[in-house]
């Protein structure tokens, strides 16, 4: 199964509507879904990468989207 991580910190009011998206998404497409914190303690890596460019989301490791979640790009990506 496929993983998505959610990166975000407390009030990103970008992050809201972005996992919004992306737990309506997951309705249709199942996947794994991880939540990250950038400002938790242990994310002092995640902190510095996007602390200016949250969210971000990956696919498996790899990054999908940065600042907005594209809903049917995203339905595209998921696509068996």
């Amino acid at each position: 199964m496929s993983v998505v991580t959610f990166f975000t910190k407390p009030d990103c009011t970008l992050c809201h509507g972005a996992l919004y998206v992306v737990t309506r998404v997951r309705m249709d497409f199942p996947f794994d879904l991880e939540i990250v914190d950038i400002s938790a303690a242990g994310s002092e890596h995640w902190w510095d990468a996007y602390r200016n460019d949250i969210p971000v989301v990956h696919l498996n490791g790899k990054e999908i989207f940065r600042h907005r979640v594209d809903e049917r790009r995203l339905r595209e990506i998921l696509q068996p």
